[in-house]
């Protein structure tokens, strides 16, 4: 049964262009019916890219309990104003609100005007010689009270804090560092990926000089994470920020960031287990040093060099997203010299046997939306 309204015949013009059968006003009486066939409008189709702006380098995207949440390093969006980890959240990936919280407690100590013992709100983490670089999150719902925790790395510490919260958005408790790499015996130890698995195992990514490698955690209430069982190495040196997704109990990928000349951009791997081995669409091994994976996003025109890869989404109607930074071309930082790199969605097309399309980072409109 058709949907008729009444309108008025000035108005007409302005109704076709949005989607909308006329019935012709025969009648002369400025008056006529139209039906209803549904919107054109992009926005009810489509989303805009990038969806964060001016930054979020360095940055994590999860979904929480009934939102998804995004948490930025520190960072300064406005010269002079700092944000130590500010949260942002969202219902769909696409809008995100335009009010930022801190994500760090109260947890340092300073002075007021009267030089007064006061508790200086959203500060850095104690331990901590230099700004947090880059931080992963994700929602680990069996842990009562502490349902969300944080993993950082610092500019120049090599090593990885850990912060806990009952809320995505935060307020974050420090736990304080958790690992280095002189704990592993390695110079170096960047870019931390925590991911939670089959609702129930913890999953630390991270790369050194030697490579990527996945290990599980142990995590608990009110205390710092350890390691669990044996690390196990996944990609060999320059397939870093590793990111990975569990598709089945048999199917996995790993993504990653690749350095192409002076750009980056971002490859992946596939394996039967959580631990791998990871490999190309030709069987290469991501371990073997003769493969950094296949293409899934290169540069555009307008951004180049995507990288940090920070979660893949599957939809309900089992479309791929996936959630990365990249650098709008020649213009890299912000006016408070942070980085500038937006947060981008992008859909992914996957063909029967599971490989998915390489695509380039685009701008503006992009469909379909997320549902």
């Amino acid at each position: 049964m058709k949907n008729c309204f009444r309108y008025i015949t000035i108005g007409a013009c302005l109704l076709t262009m949005a989607g909308v059968t006329g019935c012709a006003d025969t009648d002369g009486d400025g008056e006529g019916t139209f039906e209803w066939t549904g919107s054109e409008n992009p926005q009810n189709t489509s989303y805009r890219n990038p969806v964060w702006e001016p930054s979020l380098a360095g940055g994590t995207v999860f979904k929480g309990a009934s939102a998804f949440v995004a948490i930025s390093p520190e960072t300064q969006w406005a010269a002079g104003l700092d944000y130590c980890c500010p949260t942002l959240q969202s219902a769909n990936l696409m809008d995100w609100d335009n009010n930022p919280q801190m994500s760090f407690t109260l947890n340092t100590m300073g002075k007021d005007e009267n030089g007064d013992p006061v508790e200086i709100p959203g500060s850095r983490p104690q331990w901590i010689t230099s700004p947090i670089t880059k931080v992963s999150a994700d929602f680990a719902r069996t842990i009562a009270n502490a349902n969300y925790w944080m993993i950082y790395e610092t500019a120049t510490d090599n090593a990885f804090g850990a912060a806990s919260a009952s809320s995505g958005r935060g307020p974050y408790t420090d736990q304080g560092q958790f690992l280095s790499a002189e704990d592993l015996g390695c110079t170096t130890l960047k870019a931390p990926h925590f991911s939670v698995v089959a609702s129930t195992t913890n999953v630390l990514g991270y790369t050194t000089e030697n490579g990527s490698y996945v290990q599980q955690l142990n995590i608990r209430r009110n205390q710092a994470p350890t390691l669990k069982g044996t690390a196990s190495k996944v990609a060999s040196a320059g397939f870093s920020e590793i990111a990975i997704m569990r598709v089945s109990a048999s199917d996995f990928y790993l993504f990653g960031t690749v350095k192409n000349g002076d750009r980056t951009e971002i490859r992946y791997g596939r394996s039967n287990s959580l631990t791998g081995p990871y490999a190309d669409h030709a069987g290469v091994a991501l371990t073997d040093g003769a493969s950094m994976g296949d293409l899934l996003v290169e540069s555009g025109s307008e951004y180049v060099s995507p990288c940090n890869v920070m979660h893949v989404f599957v939809s309900e109607s089992g479309q791929y997203y996936i959630a990365y930074n990249a650098t709008r071309a020649g213009q890299d930082k912000m006016p408070s010299g942070f980085l500038r790199q937006p947060l981008f969605v992008t859909p992914l097309e996957i063909d029967e046997d599971g490989w998915f399309t390489s695509t380039a980072v685009k701008t503006g409109w992009t469909s379909p939306r997320f549902e």
